[in-house]
């Protein structure tokens, strides 16, 4: 008998507890007009759903009586058999029949004897996970067919309380049940009130209802759209799309031969590729067209797509292109309409806003339908009338809208987060009910109470020290500087390239002020690069800046690191001068104190990890994240500091701000002047990252003019073993899971690559996954007593092979002291990854070889948050570093309900040595019942979490007293 059941209670198998035997069902040919006979759909819930059912094999009730297959209110139906992923031993209860109904040889019925069990009872317990568990180690498999004996679900145990107990724990789970289904209805319809306040944000903005001003009078359409066209301000004109642009269907694959020489194997674009943040390129299907043929049809970055037929909700759908890959060509395939704009008149984003806002609405009302499914003609998507703002409007307009669209989405995601929780609260009620656990559920305590049932409380907004709509001078800089980049990437410019031609020329006006100043001149290029500019324009500006970005390339440190490969990528004469303008008015790039340089750029920076377009965050980690962990590993001016995946160089930078801060009175200038030559330096892989890199710390004064070498090397890290070790590492790894190489074969072809297991002597493991190798590398980075806090996803933490070796070594020779598991959120390339954070030092060897940690602790900030922190004063993360204690012995912490330690004998004897722990809900032991009220507080946390975001949204939306912000019209 299991432990634990409360006073009472006993344990008994399914067998015991039958009033007849277990009763197979039979399928069979069906016969006209035969008794329904259900389907396993109809076990979907812990009632049967009568109505999926079908025609059976019994002619009449009275043949289905005569062999006992017919079933009544209170028999308990069971799948027994299915295909692979099928639930086997689901349960659901018969409540009650309007007519003869069977069942097939899919299920077994059972009926119990209700003197010991309640049938309703037995469905709720079926589905605890003590009782899942012994199913599912019974299921067998024969062919492609799972499937479970009667024997074996017989043998099923079960808890079985007093009779009076199973009608109260029926009761007191319907109550709860019902409040999460109300409770995820309300949150549910506030979703929708918000998707409707993105849709009336989007329609307002691109039809020019933000614009305060007189506005025209409505036009009259076009033929093929005769509904009149709203008014939009002066100075805005509707145009007819094929006079904006040039509007094509995508092709029609070829049917010939696949080795026809004249034809190419070509990427091709769906109506369903069109939906999600990111394109799917490993799920899109690929065709082959005549190379003629392909090479007309192939997207560039800027076009927009638009769906052509399909189902009559995604009519008319559109969307940016914005990839360009030089490996396959990409065309849109016949459903598909491709429109490339032919001059400066409207941007991009602005027409795929408008044709998913109003534009489709109208293109859905013009549709021809057929059969379920609707169409557009080619001619009916170019005489499409759309709204054209005028040019200098189109930037502001659209950062503005898209920004709103990426705040409403940061609502959402809260919210959609705890939805995704609900299921889990529904089971650990069910869990804690049938441990004897659950509270009794009761009547509202009051009439206010009872009015307020279903709706969600949230907690009045607090009052932040500066108002959400009021950034700092600081951002106001940094937008500035951001502000070209929606009209630029137009030339299909990405966020990292924008960042670099920002570079550029902040560099180049950074020479001349430092040139110019009236005391200590310095003549960093030789020339005055900046002034020469302006000596220029048109074509001739962009030959001449081409020329001097591959002069400066050529030179040695840190002005060769920041212009190594330099290229222009602005196209156009006009671009570059507005850059230029932009960069040079407004700010000194050069005085002693970085105050002020220094955090504009950073901000830039943060700015360019927000474009989620072009997964430009990879290459940066959260502010508040590097923040907590300088903090923590407390670098002094006697560190030798290093990162090995160093990105834009904000570990780097930090640490050296923290040093300069916390500088002890009587260092020796040599040892200052040490960090700015050889103790603070990274290794990046890629040039455009390390140009960012070199900058950010030329502007926080890490970097000299004069040093030969720049503290940013350009290589990759994992390939030599290190040459200097190091005090401190911190490092936080790109997320790419293998490294690759072209099959042995020698042939081009990306998909037939292979994984490139890295061996080198001083690792533990060989292996082609890139943040192992990035642990394993830290560890040869350190000095004995060196520290390190390394950043890895989830992954690194359970998984098996090179993944235990990698573990179980760095818990013998090093003290692994701290994990920090970190929301979601805090992933710049990858929204969805959940990352953590290893905290240990290298130890040296113990002479009994017992292993260098002696605990884990492991602070769990997933429990009760649902993302990052918003822009609030304080850090979602400082309570953590609190509970770290930095500078004090682990031993000196205190554990609390987020923050436990792990003997080190414990985590060892681990199945696979797994990391995957958490301080509270997330190590839950098999036997272990889930707390409904904590997974209550975690839901509230992430509701919490949307209500203080919307009420920001709400503050934002209000409008000031002498204007009006939306028209009404």
């Amino acid at each position: 008998m299991r432990t634990g059941l409360p006073p009472g209670w006993t344990e008994a198998p399914l067998g015991e507890l039958l009033r007849e035997p277990l009763a197979s069902g039979r399928s069979g040919q069906a016969v006209p007009g035969g008794v329904p006979i259900l389907r396993l759909p109809a076990l979907r819930s812990a009632t049967a759903d009568l109505a999926e059912c079908r025609e059976g094999p019994w002619a009449s009730a009275a043949e289905a009586e005569a062999a006992g297959h017919l079933i009544r209110p209170g028999d308990i139906l069971m799948s027994r058999n299915g295909g692979p992923g099928a639930r086997i031993g689901r349960a659901a209860l018969v409540r009650e029949t309007t007519g003869p109904m069977t069942y097939p040889g899919t299920m077994v019925r059972v009926r119990v004897d209700e003197r010991l069990i309640d049938p309703e009872y037995l469905v709720l317990a079926w589905e605890s996970r003590a009782v899942r568990r012994q199913i599912e180690s019974s299921v067998r498999q024969g062919g492609s067919m799972h499937h479970i004996t009667g024997r074996d679900l017989e043998r099923v145990r079960l808890p079985l309380p007093p009779h009076s107990e199973q009608e109260r724990i029926k009761t007191s789970l319907a109550f709860w049940l019902a409040r999460v289904d109300e409770e995820e209805a309300a949150v549910r319809d506030t979703l929708r009130r918000v998707e409707d306040l993105r849709t009336l944000v989007i329609d307002h903005g691109v039809l020019g209802r933000t614009t305060t001003g007189p506005h025209a009078d409505p036009e009259h359409s076009t033929a093929a759209h005769r509904a009149p066209l709203p008014a939009v301000p002066m100075g805005w004109r509707w145009v007819a799309l094929g006079e904006l642009a040039e509007v094509v269907r995508g092709p029609v694959a070829n049917s010939r031969r696949a080795d026809d020489p004249h034809e190419v194997e070509v990427g091709s674009l769906r109506p369903a590729e069109l939906r999600g943040e990111r394109w799917a390129h490993e799920r899109m299907p690929t065709v082959r067209l005549d190379a003629r043929k392909a090479e007309a049809n192939r997207l560039s970055p800027g076009d927009v797509l638009y769906v052509l037929s399909g189902q009559p909700d995604s009519l008319g759908f559109a969307r940016v292109w914005e990839q360009d890959s030089s490996h396959r060509t990409y065309v849109p395939n016949h459903h598909v309409a491709r429109v490339r704009m032919t001059g400066d008149a409207l941007h991009p984003r602005l027409l795929a806003l408008y044709a998913n806002g109003p534009g489709r609405r109208r293109l859905q009302a013009a549709a021809r339908s057929t059969a379920g499914l609707a169409s557009l003609g080619l001619d009916q998507l170019r005489q499409t009338p759309v709204p054209v703002p005028p040019l200098a409007e189109q930037g502001t307009l659209l950062v503005s809208l898209e920004a709103w669209s990426s705040g409403l989405t940061s609502v959402t995601a809260s919210a959609q987060e705890a939805l995704a929780m609900a299921d889990r609260l529904r089971d650990g009620c069910r869990e804690q009910a049938l441990a004897g656990r659950l509270p009794y559920g009761a009547a509202p305590s009051s009439a206010n109470d009872a009015q307020l049932k279903g709706a969600v409380t949230v907690p009045p907004t607090t009052p932040a020290r500066r108002p959400a709509n009021r950034p700092s001078e600081v951002e106001r800089r940094a937008e500035r500087l951001w502000s070209s980049f929606p009209l630029l990437s137009d030339d299909g410019l990405t966020a990292l390239e924008y960042g670099e031609q920002v570079t550029y020329l902040i560099f180049l006006k950074a020479a001349q002020e430092l040139r110019h100043r009236p005391l200590n001149r310095v003549d960093v290029l030789g020339r005055d690069a900046w002034d020469e500019l302006a000596l220029h324009e048109g074509t001739e500006l962009i030959q001449y800046y081409g020329a001097l970005l591959a002069e400066l390339g050529e030179r040695g440190g840190v002005v060769g690191r920041i212009f190594h490969k330099a290229q222009n990528r602005l196209r156009r004469p006009l671009h570059l001068q507005n850059l230029i303008q932009q960069v040079g008015e407004g700010l000194s790039w050069w005085d002693e104190r970085p105050e002020w340089r220094a955090p504009v750029f950073d901000a830039f920076l943060a700015r360019c990890a927000q474009d989620h377009r072009t997964a430009a965050g990879q290459y940066f980690t959260h502010r508040q994240l590097i923040n907590a962990i300088v903090a923590c590993c407390r670098p002094t001016v006697e560190d030798t500091i290093v990162d090995p995946a160093a990105g834009t160089g904000g570990f780097l930078v930090r640490s050296f701000e923290h040093v300069a801060r916390h500088l002890p009175p009587g260092v020796p200038p040599a040892q200052r002047e040490q960090l700015s030559h050889g103790a603070i330096r990274g290794t990046e892989l890629v040039d455009a990252t390390a140009r960012l890199a070199t900058m950010n710390l030329f502007l926080h004064g890490i970097e000299h003019l004069d040093g030969n070498r720049a503290a940013i090397e350009v290589r990759d890290s994992l390939t030599v073993s290190p040459r200097r070790q190091a005090t401190l590492v911190l490092a936080d790894p790109p997320l790419g899971q293998q490294r690759w190489v072209p099959p042995s074969t020698g042939a081009p072809n990306l998909h037939g690559a292979e994984e490139l297991a890295l061996a080198r002597p001083d690792f533990w493991a060989a292996t082609g996954h890139q943040q192992l190798n990035f642990i394993q590398h830290v560890y040869t980075l350190l000095e004995i007593g060196g520290r390190a806090a390394v950043v890895v996803p989830d992954g690194v933490l359970f998984m098996k092979g090179a993944g235990e070796r990698v573990r179980r070594q760095l818990l013998k020779q090093c003290d692994v002291h701290t994990l920090l598991r970190l929301p979601v959120g805090f992933s710049g390339g990858s929204s969805g990854v959940k990352l953590n954070v290893l905290f240990f030092e290298k130890a040296a060897a113990r002479p009994d070889g017992s292993p260098a940690t002696r605990h884990l602790w492991v602070y769990d900030a997933r429990t009760g948050h649902t993302a990052v922190a918003d822009s609030s004063e304080g850090s979602s993360l400082d309570a953590f570093v609190a509970a770290y204690r930095p500078g004090h012995p682990p031993d000196s912490r205190a554990a609390s309900r987020v923050f436990k330690p792990y003997s080190v004998d414990a985590l060892l004897a681990r199945p696979d040595v797994n990391l995957d722990l958490g301080a509270d809900l997330g190590e839950e032991e098999p036997g272990d019942a889930p707390e409904p009220h904590l997974i209550a507080q975690q839901i509230s946390g992430r509701l919490e979490d949307a209500w203080r975001r919307f009420a920001r949204l709400a503050q934002e939306l209000t409008p000031p007293r002498d204007a009006l912000t939306f028209r009404s019209g």
